[in-house]
């Protein structure tokens, strides 16, 4: 595997990230490009944040989870593509990889180059780690501060269509993967190992 030029990395954080709200996201989002669809799920999943381009460097106790989020074409795979090269080549800083989040770049099933090149860079994400988000016309048409949030404790609505079914089932699977990642290193600290 090819590692991607020094000047193509995008940057470890030397300071804590800046974010939004009152306490430290648990998830930072990594977009692999500009209109990824970061801000978009920065606003609808409670536990993250923008990572604003940059690995974090875990500061101060931040958490080290990260996910590249892309925009299904082939330059926003491609950027992923390079994020997840930079990601196993060790130049990443202190950060944990939990997946990629693809979004949906049309309605209906995504072109066949892309879901080849999916597969491809799909090896270089955590098994587990691979979501993807599908085509939501409301979201184009809906002010960002006015799209639902979702958090651990949403409900789901009494009747009629959930407006958070589109990022429901991440959320609680970022959590999941969290959870996991935790279990795992506080299984090998306990036994005397190294992750």
């Amino acid at each position: 595997m090819a590692i991607p030029a020094e000047d193509r990395w995008a940057p470890v954080r030397d300071r804590p990230a800046p974010h939004a709200g009152d306490r430290a996201p648990l998830v930072w989002l990594l977009g692999a490009h500009g209109g990824a669809g970061v801000s978009t799920l920065e606003q609808m999943l409670a536990p993250a944040a923008d990572a604003n381009g940059c690995w974090p460097g875990v500061h101060e106790g931040e958490s080290p989870f990260v996910v590249v989020v892309a925009r299904e074409t082939l330059e926003g795979l491609a950027g992923a593509h390079e994020l997840l090269r930079q990601h196993h080549g060790g130049h990443a800083g202190p950060s944990t990889l939990l997946g990629l989040i693809t979004c949906a770049d049309r309605p209906g099933r995504a072109a066949l180059e892309i879901r080849r090149y999916r597969r491809i860079i799909d090896e270089l994400v955590p098994a587990g780690g691979r979501w993807r988000i599908g085509w939501q016309p409301a979201w184009p048409v809906t002010r960002r501060a006015e799209l639902p949030v979702w958090e651990p404790a949403s409900c789901y609505p009494a009747r009629g269509r959930d407006p958070l079914a589109a990022v429901r089932p991440l959320g609680h699977q970022l959590l999941g993967a969290v959870t996991a990642v935790t279990a795992t290193t506080d299984h090998l600290l306990s036994s005397g190992k190294t992750a």
